[in-house]
């Protein structure tokens, strides 16, 4: 029977020598015998790792260098941040002598009635005292050809046309007796009935004859806004 030429008992020193001039690779990968010259020795994945680690020896990690990975890493990243801050204080010192003289951008305010409530004077100012005061006014309002009635009320809001928004309202007004009312055609004693009467009920009207062929009628609101156009004059009851 011929001997396995890469069994050990064919294999000499020589063959398996990494120094020696008779150096044999395949002898040396598949023998139990071979002695490194150096057991510390790197080991790379490829030949190309190899070759780019003699040039460059910093770029190039071995395999099984984890912290060496990591810690070239932490490094990229401290890098990068310390040039990003750089480079934000060359820019800021680059503009800082266009600050003064860049226009400052104004915050838009919202307005609305209730902000042009507080900027109220004169006549209004009043107003704003009852609003903020919770004071009962007395409004007498008009009708086409006259003084229609009054009001009195708690005011909530206004604006400069003097539109009011009122809560508890009185209603005090006169008109005349029912056989002497003209109904205009269409028009009737509105029904509570329906949705908008359970939302919403119809407020119940109170006559009571004062003579002359007058009668005074009442009526509680709870909400009720008024035009200014339909308002004669405004009293403060309560201060």
């Amino acid at each position: 029977m011929s001997e396995d030429p890469n069994s050990d008992s064919s294999t000499s020193e020589s063959d398996i020598s990494a120094c020696s001039s008779s150096f044999n690779p395949l002898k040396a990968l598949y023998s139990t015998k071979v002695k490194l010259p150096m057991e510390n020795a790197p080991m790379y994945e490829n030949l190309c790792q190899f070759e780019s680690a003699q040039k460059e020896s910093t770029s190039i990690i071995p395999v099984g260098q984890k912290h060496l990975v990591i810690e070239r890493e932490q490094e990229k990243e401290s890098k990068k941040q310390e040039e990003q801050r750089l480079l934000e204080e060359k820019n800021k010192r680059r503009f800082m002598k266009y600050e003064v003289t860049a226009p400052v951008r104004r915050e838009k305010i919202s307005h609305n009635v209730l902000t042009r409530i507080e900027s109220m004077d004169g006549p209004l100012a009043t107003l704003k005292e009852c609003v903020d005061s919770r004071l009962r006014i007395k409004i007498i309002t008009r009708n086409a050809t006259g003084v229609r009635g009054v009001l009195h009320a708690n005011l909530i809001a206004f604006d400069k046309q003097w539109n009011l928004a009122l809560s508890d309202v009185l209603e005090i007004w006169k008109r005349k007796a029912p056989r002497k009312r003209k109904i205009p055609p269409g028009m009737g004693v509105p029904v509570a009935k329906g949705s908008a009467a359970a939302i919403s009920p119809v407020p119940r009207i109170t006559e009571t004859p004062v003579g002359g062929g007058l009668w005074e009628c009442t009526r509680h609101i709870p909400q009720l806004v008024v035009r200014g156009e339909h308002i004669v004059l405004i009293n403060v009851v309560e201060r």
